[in-house]
């Protein structure tokens, strides 16, 4: 079996998350390493094989990215009955051992699953697991989650790797946009539309920032930065993912309003999450501000275990020890 070796790029936090992962690959899955070869054209390395160990060949067919069938078996079926809408990128989904893609897989599907066995169990676990949350029930679960309608919100497909939603205790119904994170920063990138000229960019960046003033979010300078491409202030996918969880909280279901929330759902020791989250809360005005929260993820999956059992804690337990055994 080939040994694998470090990436030189990663930095500390990254390199940990990848021999995790590929030890994870040696010792439990015992399969061996694909060699990982640069794709990107721009890159000084194009074409240049590394051997990283969390990279794998097959696992559209074994499954050995996720922690149990059912889990295997629902990735495969919202790839199968993907919208035109929806990307998703197959490799990553089931070869990259170190991707946050499959993990939101590993992590929620199995609570999809007690909520359709048992409502009030999976809200209970969700209920200790996010306890900032006022959440009478738990309705719904889904994984890679665009809106039907996203064109008529802000046209963005930015994707949320979960939404849970739920009827508070006060009766209303709202939900929570989860954006998981593991080795990889929240993306940097300016959305596209920011960047392309032309009539029909110009009339889409309009229509983005109609929805986002209508919002009556952000302080008042900060959608004309936006707008400009403020150096200091850029459209990333953080605030992409904000901006399209709030509108479709407000129009997303043009019978009723929803409570709208969102969590970032990262190790504690993630480098950049906790500073990126509190640079987007210092341009929101202040009844805003709460709107947005980093979620330990070890926290997470420690509530989830102490409160369930049977399957699922078995389950939750094997996660924690994929993901996030540090020693």
């Amino acid at each position: 079996m080939q040994k694998a070796e470090p990436y030189p790029y990663d930095t500390n936090f990254v390199a940990q998350c990848r021999e995790m992962q590929s030890k994870y690959r040696e010792e439990i899955l015992c399969i061996p390493l694909r060699p990982y070869i640069v794709q990107n054209s721009r890159s000084k390395d194009y074409g240049r094989v590394f051997l990283l160990g969390n990279y794998i060949s097959g696992g559209e067919e074994s499954g050995a990215n996720f922690l149990e069938e059912y889990i295997f078996y629902h990735a495969k079926e919202r790839i199968r009955d993907r919208k035109p809408y929806e990307t998703f990128d197959e490799d990553r989904m089931f070869n990259n051992l170190l991707s946050s893609q499959p993990m939101a897989f590993n992590l929620f599907c199995p609570l999809r699953k007690l909520l359709d066995e048992d409502r009030k169990a999976a809200t209970e676990a969700i209920r200790k697991a996010l306890p900032n949350y006022s959440i009478a029930e738990v309705t719904k679960i889904e994984l890679e989650f665009i809106p039907s309608n996203y064109m008529e919100l802000t046209g963005d497909k930015s994707a949320m790797d979960a939404i849970i939603e739920y009827i508070g205790e006060d009766g209303k119904e709202g939900f929570i946009a989860i954006e998981t994170k593991y080795s990889e920063n929240l993306g940097s990138n300016t959305a596209s539309f920011m960047k392309l000229s032309g009539e029909k960019y110009e009339e889409k960046r309009k229509r983005y920032f109609e929805k986002m003033h209508d919002l009556e979010l952000f302080l008042p300078d900060i959608e004309s930065k936006l707008r400009n491409n403020d150096k200091e202030v850029k459209l990333t996918q953080l605030y992409r993912n904000f901006i399209l969880s709030e509108t479709y909280g407000k129009i997303g279901k043009k019978d009723r309003i929803l409570i709208s929330n969102s969590v970032v759902l990262a190790p504690a020791g993630h480098p950049s999450t906790e500073i990126e989250i509190e640079t987007l809360q210092s341009q929101l005005l202040p009844h805003a501000k709460d709107k947005i929260r980093k979620v330990i993820l070890e926290d997470f999956v420690d509530s989830l275990i102490e409160e369930t059992g049977g399957e699922y804690k078995k389950v939750f337990e094997k996660f924690k020890k994929r993901y996030l055994d540090w020693k």
